[in-house]
């Protein structure tokens, strides 16, 4: 383990392993334009057992549990929330504020976006992607055609900016290349088909399939 990989107070937990190419406890967007400086930061906190591989990124104010293993080029932004257990596949991307239960599987190229929720046993696979907005308003933002208030209104309409942009619940497995919108709750238990693009929320123990994604009949139908 290198020493420069670590940034800020930064407490790592025993038989963990850095590879000497990660980061920790790297500044936040807002320490970063405030500051304008790459060198100020709260640190992260990093449990006992894990496994952080090469060019993982880990943000400051985050905290991860034990057991859990990156691997390589896997970015978890700041103020994220990560329980025991969990594994994240090679490019995998867990952006600031996302809470995580114990064992989620987040696999390569995986994004977890700004707020969402997601509960225990949770199976993402690969590409997989939730969104934290439904209208892409950010550039407009950056160039002054919109106020951060006119845009969180506009999105209030599907999922509140100020709470949980997609909630998964427990044991939910999602297939690959799906994309979950914002302000959709994932009941327990519920599968979702490979590229399915899931816009409405689905009810536990459920098959949703398709674009936009549809509840696919468990019963027969009635004779």
């Amino acid at each position: 383990m290198s020493a420069t990989s670590l940034i800020g107070n930064c407490q790592i937990g025993e038989g963990t392993l850095l590879d000497e190419s990660a980061i920790i406890g790297y500044p936040s967007k807002a320490a970063q334009l405030g500051e304008r400086s790459l060198e100020n930061s709260a640190g992260a906190i990093i449990g006992t057992n894990c496994i952080i591989r090469s060019n993982s990124v880990i943000y400051e104010n985050t905290i991860l549990g034990n057991n859990v293993q990156t691997a390589n080029n896997v970015i978890i932004r700041e103020d994220v929330s990560i329980g025991d257990g969990c594994v994240f596949g090679g490019g995998a991307i867990v952006l600031a504020g996302a809470k995580l239960g114990r064992n989620v599987r987040a696999m390569e190229q995986s994004l977890i976006c700004e707020g969402a929720v997601i509960g225990n046993d949770v199976f993402i696979a690969p590409q997989v992607s939730f969104t934290r907005g439904r209208h892409m308003l950010g550039a407009f933002i950056h160039a002054g055609r919109m106020s951060e208030k006119e845009a969180n209104d506009i999105e209030k309409k599907y999922a509140d900016p100020a709470e949980a942009s997609v909630i998964i619940e427990d044991d939910v497995r999602i297939g690959a290349n799906s994309v979950v919108l914002a302000g959709v709750r994932i009941g327990k238990g519920a599968v979702i088909a490979a590229g399915s693009v899931v816009s409405l929320d689905v009810p536990e123990n459920h098959l949703v399939v398709g674009n936009p994604a549809r509840i696919v009949p468990t019963d027969p139908p009635p004779t």
